[in-house]
């Protein structure tokens, strides 16, 4: 349960986050190989880390309350961990509970898995529905080690808004030209600010708006006057992304996991990841969805560049005639634009009904304000944006046992220690207590 405080000053995000570990697919048992995979970006060729050759990753699918397990098998040549996003505060992420053990985090709550090594993971859903993902936790592998989850509704329930005609995934992330890994190094290296990267990506494509990217554009083809469920996750290392899709709207039904109550806007702020319908009643045509980078100052060097796909409606009855013009571009809000980045925020609010309750935390044991907060609706996050010179308060009950790590998502931030853990010991009973490790946890 979040409540955010804004300043009219200039600000810089601090994108704060309480995470976890690995994903895998819709069935039970789930086999990913992490391996080197060339691919070409922005003229340029390269080899990348991967789960089973493919950039981004693979999508993993469950229900709502499954058990899922994941055979992560290191065939790179650096060690790695996978991690998915779960939090200890809230009932939404993955929260794993009393499973530490598959959490992720380098060197906190396991050693990472060392090449030509594997560990099985198991991964414990609980009340999770709708997006979140998972990623790599060491180094900056996660640059492009990672991919969506999507948790459907319990077997034989419903979505709480209407069916929609198909889901699409949308991921947006960043490209470097160079190997990320000296990106790192340099930065650990100078002690500055690291060199940003050279475009941003729509499920791992650039966009028209880059060289030697037009033809590889991501393409969504749609039927006129049908509902799209876009399921999108921010995955980029250091940005926070407006998002918009040319002349049509986007309703909000959920974020990090957890729905929410309808919001239809123009235009949303992504931190981690939205569940956001959308409706194509628009003439048949091409529109660009696009997303750029907001950025509370624009003092400090910052990737400024545009990531665009393009929304193409299917064409009716014998209508071969390519599009003649150039497809619309969305109205993004300036970088800077720290009110309209907070006032979506500030609009989100749980479903907070009989089917999706929220447990808002009403006997606080440790108080460090008289501030009136929403007792109500508020959001369920992983992730809150933390203005500079404002604030966040989170309530949360301390009843999953372990050790959670929690640190910025900003992944520069990270490096530069903004990070800690939580410990919630052992309670009385047996399910008050941690479940035992797996019988072959990675050694360092």
């Amino acid at each position: 349960m979040i409540e955010v405080g804004k300043t009219n000053s200039a600000l810089q995000i601090l994108s704060l986050l309480l995470v976890f570990l690995i994903h895998c697919q819709a069935s039970t048992h789930y086999n990913w190989v992490v391996k080197g995979a060339t691919y070409t970006r922005l003229c340029s060729t390269k080899k990348i880390l991967t789960v089973n050759g493919k950039f981004p990753g693979p999508v993993l699918q469950a229900h709502k309350g499954d058990t899922i397990y994941v055979n992560v098998h290191n065939k790179g040549s650096h060690n790695i961990t996978i991690h998915c996003f779960c939090n200890f505060v809230a009932r939404h992420g993955v929260k794993q509970p009393r499973n530490p053990w598959s959490d992720g985090p380098e060197h906190i709550t396991q050693c990472p898995i060392q090449p030509g090594d594997q560990f099985k993971q198991t991964i414990i859903f609980s009340n999770e529905e709708g997006t979140i993902w998972w990623h790599a936790h060491n180094d900056w592998a996660r640059a492009t080690v990672h991919g969506s989850i999507f948790v459907y509704p319990k077997r034989g329930a419903s979505y709480p808004f209407p069916k929609p005609h198909e889901q699409v995934q949308i991921i947006l992330g960043q490209w470097w030209r160079r190997d990320v890994r000296e990106v790192l190094e340099e930065f650990i290296r100078t002690g500055g600010a690291p060199n940003v990267s050279d475009a941003h990506t729509i499920n791992g494509q650039p966009g028209d708006l880059y060289p030697c990217s037009k033809s590889e554009t991501f393409k969504l083809l749609v039927d006129q006057n049908k509902t799209y469920l876009l399921l999108i996750v921010n995955a980029a290392m250091n940005t926070i992304f407006f998002y918009s899709i040319a002349n049509h709207n986007l309703t909000v039904v959920g974020v990090d996991g957890s729905y929410t109550k309808p919001v239809t806007t123009d235009y949303m702020t992504i931190s981690q990841t939205i569940d956001a319908v959308s409706i194509t009643n628009q003439q048949v045509g091409q529109y660009y969805m696009a997303a750029r980078a907001y950025s509370s100052t624009l003092l400090i060097p910052f990737d400024n560049t545009t990531t665009t796909a393009i929304v193409e409606y299917k064409k009716i009855g014998n209508n071969f005639t390519p599009f003649s013009s150039t497809p619309p571009l969305p109205h993004l809000p300036y970088y800077n634009d720290t009110n309209a980045a907070f006032t979506f925020y500030d609009n989100l609010k749980s479903l907070a009904n009989e089917h999706h309750p929220i447990d808002v935390p009403i006997k606080i044991t440790n108080r460090l304000d008289p501030l009136n907060y929403n007792l109500i609706d508020p959001p369920l996050r992983n992730t809150v944006a933390v203005p500079i010179s404002g604030w966040a308060a989170i309530r949360f009950h301390a009843n999953n046992q372990g050790v959670w790590f929690l640190h910025c998502h900003l992944e520069h931030h990270l490096t530069w220690g903004m990070n800690t853990v939580f410990i919630v010991k052992d309670g009385k009973n047996k399910k008050e207590r941690l479940l035992p490790p797996p019988p072959r946890m990675p050694t360092c």
